[in-house]
């Protein structure tokens, strides 16, 4: 094949690849996360704990029996019935997703048959808008007030309005750390006609949860995760919501979605959970200790959260976040125009690396 042709082939398969590509995707960018290499890693909201010695033995022993020729049990009964005890909620209820991201997924295939469209407030988790557009839905944001709580007045009018077939409502919120007042969220709820997911990422750290309102209002969807709690590499969501909802959102999941390591290491965990909640607990106390830190610091503002990490701001965002990297510090840099303007997420970590972290941020900030 001469030059002339392939450099001819090459241009003909970018225009028909762009030709085949929605104008919604080609608008988008893809979900990621900057790597660096440091010592201290506190940007991604995981737990800082690993297993106790004796529960991670428990997981590779579960593990060593798994025939990985055979696929998973495709319904993840055993996990799920594990679940429905602990929290004293039906297990036909439930359903597992490969993260949260998954589930968010097959609640906007399986319901966007109305309006075809979603409602959040902003800024929130960005998978929601992510999502909604690579699927081919109208996304609509409702800007949250200056308080990083709903905007009632806005979103009711958006509401009636719009009538979105979801509305995604993030408590405690990610970036902003805050949960969003109970009755806002309730009442949102009871005046949608679609469904209202309420994503629970980080309601282990806040002590609230709006499970039983599944029972008083049958559009409601709760989503939780293991990401948060020490699992992230397990990548396993849980959605929560009546049966009849739970049955629609099942005939879109991916056959075989929670894989086989998944299912014995999670049933595991959950078995030996004592040590996660001594570790929540840490993690809770250590967040009022940095932020109260933080809240001392001068040419910072910190603001208060309800989750496993503190938004905050300080003059110059960028320099911020690259002399911490210098100083072997890795945080969120979430600069960007409107309200978070020049604010970075920190996670909360061990005492140590809290430590590590405090006096870089004021070094840098002194220097």
């Amino acid at each position: 094949m001469s030059e002339k042709t392939k450099k001819k082939g090459k241009s003909k398969g970018k225009g028909l690849l762009e030709s085949r590509v929605r104008e919604e995707i080609r608008a988008l960018s893809a979900y990621s996360v900057p790597r660096y290499e440091t010592r201290i890693r506190l940007d991604g909201n995981e737990s800082p704990f690993s297993l106790p010695p004796e529960v991670a033995e428990d997981v590779l022993s579960g593990l060593r029996g798994i025939g990985v020729n055979r696929y998973p049990d495709p319904e993840a009964a055993e996990l799920r019935g594990l679940i429905s005890m602990i929290n004293g909620f039906p297990q036909g209820g439930i359903l597992l997703g490969n993260g949260s991201d998954e589930l968010i997924g097959m609640l906007i295939t399986a319901f966007s048959g109305g309006t075809g469209r979603i409602l959040y407030p902003t800024p929130t988790f960005s998978m929601y808008g992510i999502s909604g557009l690579a699927l081919g839905r109208r996304v609509i944001e409702a800007e949250l007030d200056r308080n990083f709580d709903l905007d009632m007045d806005r979103i009711t009018s958006l509401i009636a309005k719009k009538d979105p077939d979801l509305i995604f409502l993030a408590s405690p919120n990610n970036p902003t750390g805050n949960a969003y007042s109970a009755g806002r969220i309730e009442e949102i709820i009871g005046m949608s006609k679609g469904v209202v997911v309420v994503d629970e990422a980080y309601s282990d750290f806040s002590g609230h949860t709006f499970l039983p309102l599944i029972r008083k209002y049958g559009n409601l969807v709760i989503l939780r995760t293991l990401s948060k709690v020490g699992f992230a590499g397990l990548r396993l969501g849980i959605l929560y919501s009546g049966e009849d909802l739970v049955h629609e959102i099942n005939k879109v999941r991916y056959p075989y979605n929670i894989n086989s390591y998944t299912q014995a290491a999670a049933g595991v965990v959950l078995r030996n959970r004592e040590f996660v909640t001594e570790n929540i607990q840490l993690i809770v106390r250590e967040r009022k200790r940095v932020y109260g830190a933080l809240s001392g610091m001068t040419g910072v503002e910190a603001y208060p959260s309800d989750a496993n990490f503190i938004l905050f701001k300080v003059g110059d965002a960028d320099s911020v976040f690259k002399a911490l990297v210098g100083r072997d510090v890795l945080i969120r840099n979430f600069d960007r125009p409107g309200r978070l303007a020049n604010c970075m997420r920190v996670t909360i970590g061990t005492p140590s690396e809290n430590d590590f972290f405090l006096n870089a941020l004021g070094d840098v900030l002194s220097s």
